[in-house]
Formats: C-alpha cells, sequence, structure tokens
C-alpha cells in the first residue's frame, strides 16, 4: 500500500496552516488560554488539510522566495480574520466591564483563569458566559464553516485591492465593537445612573447620612438585579454578532 501526496497539495497544505494556526491564535472561543496549545495546533492542522483541497487549485507561488513571502500574507490574513471575529465576539465581555466600571465593581479585581489576566467581577462573568454560549448556541460551528469559506474568498493570491477592503472592514468593525458593547451595556447603565441621581437626592434630603457606605452596597445589589434580567438577551446578542462578523468577512453564516 503506497500513499504520495502531490506537491501542490504540500505548498498548499503549509499555506493553509500557516493561516489557520495565525487564525486559532486569536478567535475566539478556540484562543481560550485554558484549550491547550497541542489541541490547538491539531484542531489548526484538522481545519488546515480541508483547506488545502481548496487552495491546491488555486495558483500556488513557484519558487522558495515566493513560498515564504506567501506564507507571511496568509498569517496576515490568519490574524486579521481572527482579530475581526473576537471584536464581535467580546463585544459583551467589554458591555461587562462597562458594567463593572459603572457599579464600582472594577476596583477588586481578580485573576481571570480564561484569559489569564486581572479583570473585574462581571468581566470575567460575562467572559464565561459568551465562552459557554459560543459553544452551546453552535457560533462556533458558523464561526468555523465562515473561515473554511474565507480560502474560497481570499485565495493564495491577496492584491492590494484586497488588503484596503480588509483595512476598511476592520476599521468599521472596531466601531461598531464600541457600538455593540454600549448597546449591550447600555440599560444597565442606565440603571447604575439612576442610583447615581437618587443618592445624590439622598444626600441633599438627608445630608447626615454617609452616602459613600450607603451608596455602595445599593449600587453593587441594582448591578447583579440588572444583569439578572439583562442576561436573557445575552444568548441572542451573542449569536447576532458572531452571525454579522461571519457574513461580513466570509460572505454569509
Amino acid at each position: 500500500m503506497s500513499f504520495s501526496l502531490s506537491s501542490s497539495f504540500v505548498v498548499a497544505l503549509a499555506l493553509a496552516f500557516a493561516r489557520s494556526i495565525a487564525w486559532v491564535s486569536l478567535c475566539p472561543p478556540f484562543s481560550n488560554s485554558a484549550i491547550p496549545k497541542m489541541v490547538k495546533i491539531g484542531f489548526a492542522a484538522s481545519l488546515a488539510f480541508f483547506a488545502a483541497g481548496i487552495l491546491q487549485h488555486d495558483v500556488l507561488p513557484q519558487s522558495d522566495v515566493q513560498v515564504m513571502v506567501e506564507l507571511v500574507v496568509q498569517v496576515f490574513v490568519g490574524l486579521m480574520l481572527g482579530y475581526v471575529v473576537s471584536l464581535f465576539a467580546t463585544a459583551a465581555v467589554a458591555a461587562g466591564r462597562l458594567i463593572d466600571l459603572f457599579s464600582g465593581l472594577n476596583l477588586p479585581q481578580a485573576i481571570d483563569p480564561l484569559s489569564q489576566q486581572q479583570s473585574a467581577i462581571f468581566g470575567q462573568f460575562y467572559n464565561l458566559v459568551v465562552t459557554a454560549l459560543l459553544f452551546t448556541t453552535g457560533a462556533a460551528t458558523v464561526i468555523v464553516g465562515g473561515f473554511l469559506r474565507s480560502f474560497q474568498a481570499v485565495g493564495t493570491s491577496f492584491p492590494r485591492v484586497a488588503m484596503s477592503s480588509l483595512a476598511q472592514s476592520v476599521t468599521a468593525d472596531v466601531a461598531a465593537f464600541f457600538a455593540a458593547s454600549l448597546e449591550i451595556a447600555g440599560p444597565l447603565i442606565a440603571v447604575m445612573f439612576c442610583t447615581q441621581i437618587l443618592l445624590a437626592l439622598l444626600s441633599k434630603a438627608a445630608p447626615q447620612i454617609n452616602v459613600f457606605v450607603f451608596g455602595m452596597p445599593l449600587q453593587i445589589l441594582m448591578a447583579i438585579i440588572a444583569v439578572s434580567v439583562a442576561i436573557v438577551a445575552l444568548p441572542n446578542d451573542v449569536t447576532n454578532l458572531v452571525e454579522r462578523a461571519v457574513s461580513q468577512l466570509f460572505g454569509g453564516a
């Protein structure tokens, strides 16, 4: 029994793996630090194996210099695709950090077990919830399917027109990231703002009351109640954000 690979498939596999490993390193939920590195490499290799069948029919580089240049280009494309998806997928996490900021819970920061970085309480909570939702809602499957379709949209030929288009897309997506974060956290920020107004009126009506001591537990209580009510809409928010990122970058979910 003999097994042989064509030279075009080997080159296509190397280029696809370069894009896949760069994409996995940034794209949630696969970029999560809780996932072992060997699992990430194996997952990227499996994606590259399927994508190599698409790339081998494209115009492949012939010389060693062209192959090295194309490897760098594929890494850049993978990083850009992963970065844009991470912007949309982590908008809810940024919303949680905004809630921490306005509720005063950003002061006692702790180590997030997933990102291995210091993060506030609701920031960690939203990070855990979003990671779970990406798997349970099927959003991770949509992301993987969109990434495999990117090899048809952006193969080995990456002209300047595509470069400028990708740059414009990233710029627009950064603005959409902040807008989505504010949309998710907006109602809860409004609740925090109303609580601050209530405390201000209370301090005017009863100056002898220590508003700082009385107000901090009240703000925390209002934040917990508001998050408990708003968490119901988070699955739809995450699904819509992921579908928007995939359709914008890869041409449909």
